[in-house]
């Protein structure tokens, strides 16, 4: 186990500067040069040169390159051109949203996917499985639209976008955390849809199985309940692969959440990735693709050190 983890250590090391050294090389080819985000693109004749001299920009690129990768490797993620403020600030004050929406998002999948699946196996007939597959098959943008219509313009339920003010939790108290629930609800729900049909096709899938198995049929053949049988000895069973394999879904989670921000506004680091995006902030955007990796492989380790802790069978003959 601990060779598994050392080389998901490493791997992800690697992806990590790999996708930098990407986001670095689509950054410096962008239209009008590295510099255009310092100097704008309508700048006097030779304050592009001279922007681009002054920050070091006028280097060769691999040159460039290296200096931003060496401060990388020391934790040092520039300074923003737009905001003139650590890129690490900037992502560790819009972190906390981020990581929140992704375990909510977990947490309600795993919860409401295990009921669906256990409500569906009640039955083999093939259209659990087709409703939830249909559903699975949705992008998280097209379902976020469908609950903006709806719930935000359609009946007036929840906001459309934006978030309750969140740098005064205690002057509100609970209205406060009941308000910036119902900002979060759409977005957390958008999240949820997908990951929760993958748990309910799996538990599903798990339980019809496990029903099947000699120490079930012994069970129900001493007078316990098929409903008792399933829920007490089948679903324990059953739910051993789904949590493993909920844990490693974790890094897609973290992609899914930045285009749900980004969707509702949401002033997480996908809206902040957009944003410096389209400012051609690009230390901000090198910094987010860095943070957004680090999360995703972060949750896929962690994962992989859970995998034998939550499912017996994964652990080494003899512990």
């Amino acid at each position: 186990m601990a060779g598994i983890l050392l080389r998901r250590l490493a791997f992800g090391f690697i992806a990590i500067f790999a996708s930098a050294s990407l986001a670095f090389v689509l950054a410096w080819h962008a239209p009008g040069g590295p510099a255009v985000g310092l100097a704008g693109e309508y700048g006097a004749p030779g304050y592009l040169e001279e922007v681009a001299a002054r920050y070091g920009l006028d280097r060769p690129a691999f040159e460039v390159w290296l200096g931003w990768m060496g401060r990388l490797l020391r934790g040092d993620l520039g300074h923003s051109w737009r905001e003139q403020a650590s890129v690490a600030a900037l992502i560790l004050e819009r972190l906390p949203l981020t990581l929140s929406l992704t375990l909510a998002a977990a947490a309600l999948a795993a919860l409401a996917g295990t009921l669906i699946g256990l409500a569906a196996s009640a039955s083999e007939r093939r259209w659990p499985v087709a409703a939830l597959s249909a559903l699975h098959a949705v992008p998280g943008y097209v379902v976020a639209q469908a609950l903006v219509l709806v719930f935000a313009l359609g009946l007036g339920l929840l906001p459309v976008q934006g978030i309750a003010d969140s740098r005064a939790p205690a002057a509100g108290g609970l209205a406060w955390g009941l308000e910036r629930l119902r900002y979060l609800a759409l977005p957390i729900v958008a999240l949820t849809l997908h990951q929760l049909c993958f748990v309910g096709l799996l538990v599903r899938a798990g339980l019809i199985a496990e029903m099947r198995q000699p120490y079930v049929v012994a069970a129900e053949a001493r007078g316990l309940s098929r409903a008792a049988a399933r829920w007490r000895h089948a679903l324990p069973n059953a739910w051993l692969p789904v949590a493993t394999l909920t844990a490693m879904r974790l890094g897609s989670l973290v992609g899914g959440a930045l285009v749900i921000e980004v969707a509702f506004a949401l002033p997480g680091l996908g809206r902040l990735a957009v944003s410096a995006a389209m400012a051609r902030d690009h230390p901000v955007v090198i910094g987010t693709v860095v943070a957004a990796c680090g999360m995703a492989w972060a949750a896929n380790l962690l994962a992989d050190a859970a995998a034998p802790w939550l499912d017996p069978r994964l652990r080494p003959a003899g512990r």
